[in-house]
């Protein structure tokens, strides 16, 4: 059986001013150069995350793409109120302890700053006491990854319903929840599949998240080792 698909993903603490409007959160978005994250920081093979549930999950590939565009990004931002970043606030992302994430965090911290003109401040903690401010919504924006619990899309979407228990977002939607309800109902695939894209549409429209990659796992396999299955097929 293939690993489960897993995706690290910042959360936004969306009742926070700026925040709270998804024109903002979009521009966000629009502003991560995600090519360039795993180019020149991960560095592991992994693929850029453009939607939020992984492709070929069971079958699933969201038909929705966030595109990197730093034009549309700053029309957004000046639409809310920001133009080149005037008058917004000073957030900050909270990380837990790893290299990894402190790269990543410096990455999207650099990039907010040369496409938008905001500054946000890093703020890194150990893993119990990151868990707890992320647990208690003692954040502005989160690091935050997940490894799917079962090959299909709800391990994921599943998280953002209101009453989730990892959604530290402050994000709720009724449309939303009701569209996964009514998709835990629906016995036909293709329709469950519909209902589930509708979904995964009102998450990438309202942006609580904003995905980063895909998590890949490496290995080093001797070449005198044979028919060993990976992604890419038999080595």
């Amino acid at each position: 059986m293939p690993a489960l698909p897993a995706d690290p993903v910042v959360d936004a603490a969306a009742s926070l001013p700026g925040l709270d409007d998804p024109r903002v959160r979009k521009a966000l978005n629009l502003a991560i150069d995600r090519n360039a994250i795993v180019r020149n920081v991960t560095q592991g093979g992994e693929e850029p995350a453009f939607s939020f549930v992984p492709p070929n999950c069971a079958g699933y590939t969201s038909k929705y793409t966030l595109a990197f565009n730093i034009a549309e990004a700053k029309r957004l931002m000046a639409e809310a109120g920001y133009p080149d970043g005037r008058g917004f606030p000073e957030y900050s992302i909270l990380y837990n302890t790893l290299e990894s994430h402190k790269t990543i965090a410096e990455a999207v911290q650099q990039m907010w700053k040369n496409n938008l003109g905001i500054n946000v401040k890093l703020e890194n903690q150990e893993w119990k006491v990151y868990l707890n401010s992320k647990t208690e919504g003692d954040f502005d924006i989160v690091r935050f990854g997940w490894i799917g619990d079962y090959v299909d899309p709800t391990t994921f979407l599943h998280l953002y319903r209101a009453d989730g228990g990892n959604n530290n977002s402050n994000w709720g939607s009724e449309k939303y929840d009701g569209l996964l309800e009514q998709a835990g109902q629906t016995a036909d695939p293709e329709a469950r599949y519909a209902l589930l894209q509708e979904a995964e549409g009102v998450l990438l429209d309202e942006l609580p998240i904003m995905p980063i990659y895909y998590y890949m796992t490496s290995y080093l396999i001797d070449p005198r080792v044979k028919g060993v299955p990976s992604s890419k097929g038999t080595l």
